[in-house]
Parts: structure tokens; sequence; C-alpha cells
């Protein structure tokens, strides 16, 4: 999926967001479609400045954006249910498996947390730790943490700004939800976002 041009104005102001911003657990039985996911995507890594950099929506430590994030894709407009790759550089998903809807398997890795089925998608921000290891040792991997951390905060602001609701998931079996959503090994689980209108 190609998505459009992301927003750079919206109808809420960085100050009612943050005020705004709750935890949210219960989504109306409504798609989502590829604008909102596709700024949401934008929001959470996607890229602000073209250039020799590539600047992100995001600060990354000696910008090495050692991040990425999949889609978990059950209900989204013109989208088959799967799993797919953000490719932040094109502003795209390509496909990683398209073998139905496997929310109910993600809600289960996730310590059994049965209201993320009703998310039409949740979003896995994963670290390749080793990506960023190679300048900055040990120290890479809380780095990561950090990377994850305003990933997420991204998450919850753009979706108050769209009318969304999401939840940072933090409890989750790591190499069964690395093994379900065949993910690279070294690419591992940070946070599990699901997404979805708010009911």
């Amino acid at each position: 999926m190609q998505f459009p041009e992301p927003m750079m104005e919206g109808p809420l102001s960085v100050e009612t967001a943050l005020a705004n911003r709750r935890s949210v657990r219960e989504y109306a039985e409504e798609p989502l479609t590829p604008d909102s996911l596709g700024q949401l995507l934008w929001a959470i890594y996607g890229v602000s400045e073209e250039g020799p950099w590539n600047r992100r929506t995001v600060p990354s430590h000696a910008a090495i954006y050692p991040m990425e994030v999949y889609v978990v894709a059950g209900d989204v407009e013109g989208l088959e249910p799967g799993v797919y790759h953000y490719l932040p550089l094109s502003h795209s998903l390509e496909a990683v498996q398209e073998d139905g809807d496997v929310r109910a398997e993600v809600a289960e890795i996730c310590l059994e947390q049965d209201w993320m089925e009703a998310a039409p998608a949740i979003l896995v921000i994963t670290a390749s730790f080793e990506r960023i290891q190679q300048k900055f040792g040990d120290r890479g991997v809380a780095y990561a943490f950090f990377e994850a951390g305003h990933m997420s905060q991204n998450c919850y602001l753009q979706c108050e700004a769209l009318g969304l609701g999401t939840t940072c998931v933090g409890g989750f079996k790591e190499e069964e939800l690395m093994d379900m959503l065949d993910l690279p090994p070294d690419h591992h689980p940070m946070l599990v976002l699901p997404v979805g209108w708010k009911a």
C-alpha cells in the first residue's frame, strides 16, 4: 500500500492533544482508512526532512534509526488482513504475510489481553539492537528504548488529533511474537499499540 502525503496541519494543537491523551481500550466497529493509517505511521516513524539524513519524526542517536514498525492489519480499507512492514522512505507498506487476520493470536501472545482483538490494526514497534550497538556498544540498547518511547508518545498524540485511540502494551512473549509475525531475527519487539476509532 502506498500512502498519500501526510498532513502537516491538524485540527488540534499539541497542547490540546497532550491534555486529552488517554489510553483507550474500546474501539468502534469501523475500519481504519488508508489516510488515517498512513498519517499515524508517519507520525510514529516517518520522514520529516528529506536529505542526507532523512530525518524522522522522532529523535535518534546519531540518526541511526534502529527501529522498525509492523502493522497487524485486521480491518483496514484496501488492505488484506495480514502482517505488513512500514517503509518510511517511501511512506508505504510491504507485505510480510497475508495469511489472514492474526489479531487474536497477537492478543493471546500479549498475555491474553482479549480487548486488543477489537482494534482494526495493531502496530508493533521493534528495535535492531545490533544496528545501534555498532556505534554505541551496550549503551545503544538503552538508546533504542528511549526511541521506542518517543515513537509511542507520537502515536498517542497523533491518535488524539485524528479521533483515534490507542494503548501502549509492553507485556508479551517476545519470542512467540517474533515467530508469529515472521520478524527478522534482529528485530526485537519493544511495544505493541492497538489502534482504532474511539467507541
